[in-house]
């Protein structure tokens, strides 16, 4: 069997196993109200419930924010960040080794050009590449994820960039998701908190642009 097939036949793999998940687990209904009655439902498996689900997510697309929320809301904002780290970078990882297993050209029929923002990643900077527009969400998620493990990135770089660069993210929608109780002060300032996030990339490309003007004007 040539390597082509056996792609193909992995990338087929990969899609009726996505396809599975969902309906097994109706993740159809998906709000964080309905993911957590169905996740507290598995007892003390709960939480390695969750992490499988956030593993397995990238598989299907399922949008991340809303696992996130559910964590929040499920968990509390400690316990919620946390199992959200794990599962989240182990997602990531999983997608980054798909994507360098599967191709170039199996990913692009997923993502189709999105990923050329990633084709620059070297190896020797890969580390802070990753990290900052971890930090800085530039690129979907789930770009990054597939687009990475067709650069020139370490493996190691990428998990460990990809850990410490969702922490702030992670922890503003898991305190967000557990306010949800109680829409009291805390959900307002985990407003705040999200607000913040997404105004990062804007305050970002706004003072990008100003520098850029100003070296023109210079």
């Amino acid at each position: 069997m040539n390597r082509s097939i056996k792609k193909l036949l992995l990338f087929a793999l990969l899609v009726a196993v996505g396809i599975t998940i969902l309906f097994v687990f109706d993740l159809r209904r998906f709000t964080p109200e309905n993911i957590r009655d169905f996740i507290l439902s598995f007892g003390v498996w709960a939480p390695i419930l969750y992490i499988f689900l956030y593993t397995v997510r990238p598989l299907i697309f399922f949008p991340a924010i809303v696992l996130t929320l559910s964590g929040g809301y499920t968990f509390g904002p400690w316990w919620g960040t946390l199992y959200d780290l794990i599962g989240a970078t182990m997602g990531a990882c999983l997608a980054f080794i798909i994507a360098r297993t599967l191709g170039r050209e199996t990913i692009e029929r997923w993502l189709g050009d999105k990923i050329k923002k990633m084709d620059d990643i070297s190896e020797e900077k890969g580390f802070k590449t990753i990290l900052f527009i971890r930090l800085v969400p530039l690129i979907p998620f789930d770009v990054i994820n597939y687009g990475a493990g067709l650069s020139k990135v370490k493996l190691k770089d990428y998990a460990l960039a990809t850990l410490i660069g969702i922490l702030p993210g992670a922890f503003a929608y898991n305190y967000l998701g557990a306010s949800f109780h109680n829409f009291s002060t805390e959900f307002y300032f985990a407003i705040a908190l999200v607000l913040i996030l997404m105004l990062v990339p804007t305050i970002y490309k706004w003072s990008k642009k100003k520098k850029k003007l100003a070296n023109i004007k210079g």
